[in-house]
């Protein structure tokens, strides 16, 4: 039974006799007999909430019933002296019972998990909060305070070997984590006999002492998960190195922090814990292997430049001729005009003359060159008289 069943139970109960000694003192009344349901109902449906607060209304409520049974069940037979008497050795029995109950029943934070064993049996539960009803003298005893708030690490991978040139000097690594469930904290650390003896004695505590302390906990849980969190690290950078280099791997470090705490989290869940943030802060690698990655970055970026020039450079060449081949057509058209404007047949010989002569020549406005220097016809090759 929990804390507040128990709780809801006493006060019900004290309710209950307090109304029934009120009932059987009175003169019989109508009044009486409804008034005592209807106070009993409303005990019970305010029982019925899971509230503290509604519950200490309840018992406020039950102490001033049952003041009022005992005042009556004192002064029909002891007087008023007798009554005052009662009810003073009453309220202070009920102080008594209260103060009893707040120095034994154990007060449960809310950022931590008190395990409790059965010395008998040897079970162990988690107290139900935000109260747990105390311990049974030699039959139950707490093992553990786990911390339930936010755990963080900050972990260095150094050395990290991967295909050559690939090696990195160091990685650092943040991680924030949080106890997801206490049992498994407690129970399922590996070595977790060795390793909390180790941690005891640099904590000058003995094993029991140091388990009632949270930051036990913390050390313990901090140091099993910066060994989970560095074996995952170097698994999933030496994969990733064959397919990247370094500076990539550091453009990419979300999504390989992304893929690190995915597979972390299934080591870590076998001892009770999840991993809610992974971030790799940096990473540090040879100076000598970045200048290598960048000469090798630079030498692609000069082969991509020198062929776009080429192209461009080819472009501008295909351009140029043609515009020359066209200038000489035209020059050769020329010729050929002129030359039949002067009578001459236009023979393969004279065709052959007319294209060296435009190679040679600078043709301007009126082909005053050609009268200048009049093209030598081949003997044999008579000229046609001007129609």
């Amino acid at each position: 039974m929990s804390i507040k069943n128990a709780a809801v139970t006493s006060i019900l109960a004290l309710m209950f006799l307090s109304l029934l000694t009120i009932y059987m003192i009175s003169t019989p009344s109508p009044l009486i007999t409804f008034l005592s349901v209807l106070i009993m109902l409303v005990a019970l449906i305010m029982a019925q909430s899971r509230s503290w607060r509604d519950i200490g209304i309840l018992a406020s409520v039950s102490v001033i019933v049952s003041m009022v049974a005992i005042g009556l069940l004192a002064s029909a037979r002891l007087g008023r002296l007798g009554t005052l008497i009662v009810l003073l050795l009453w309220g202070l029995l009920l102080f008594a019972l209260f103060t009893w109950a707040r120095r034994t029943i154990i007060p449960l934070p809310r950022d931590r998990a008190i395990l409790i064993q059965n010395t008998f049996t040897g079970q162990v539960h988690l107290a139900d909060g935000p109260i747990a009803a105390p311990n049974v003298p030699l039959m139950e005893r707490i093992i553990a305070v786990i911390p339930l708030y936010e755990l963080h690490e900050d972990l260095t991978v150094a050395t990290i070997n991967a295909s050559a040139p690939q090696n990195v000097d160091e990685i650092k690594v943040h991680v924030n984590y949080k106890v997801v469930d206490p049992l498994l904290a407690a129970q399922g650390i590996p070595k977790r006999t060795l390793a909390q003896e180790t941690l005891a004695k640099e904590m000058n505590l003995n094993v029991e002492e140091a388990r009632r302390n949270p930051v036990f906990w913390e050390r313990l849980l901090g140091d099993q998960m910066r060994h989970e969190a560095e074996e995952i690290t170097r698994e999933v950078f030496y994969r990733n190195a064959f397919a990247q280099n370094v500076l990539e791997i550091y453009r990419n470090r979300a999504d390989l922090a992304q893929e690190i705490r995915e597979r972390l989290n299934p080591y870590v869940q076998r001892w009770g814990t999840r991993a809610r943030l992974l971030e790799i802060d940096s990473v540090k690698v040879d100076r000598e292997i970045i200048r290598a990655i960048n000469k090798d970055a630079a030498r692609e970026d000069e082969t991509k430049l020198r062929e776009i020039e080429a192209k461009r450079d080819a472009t501008r060449v295909r351009a140029v001729l043609g515009a020359e081949a066209e200038v000489e057509g035209e020059r050769i058209k020329a010729i050929i005009a002129a030359l039949k404007e002067a009578g001459v047949e236009i023979t393969p010989e004279v065709l052959i003359g007319a294209i060296n002569a435009a190679s040679d020549w600078q043709i301007e406005g009126d082909f005053g060159l050609l009268t200048e220097n009049p093209i030598q016809i081949p003997p044999g090759v008579m000229p046609h008289e001007k129609k």
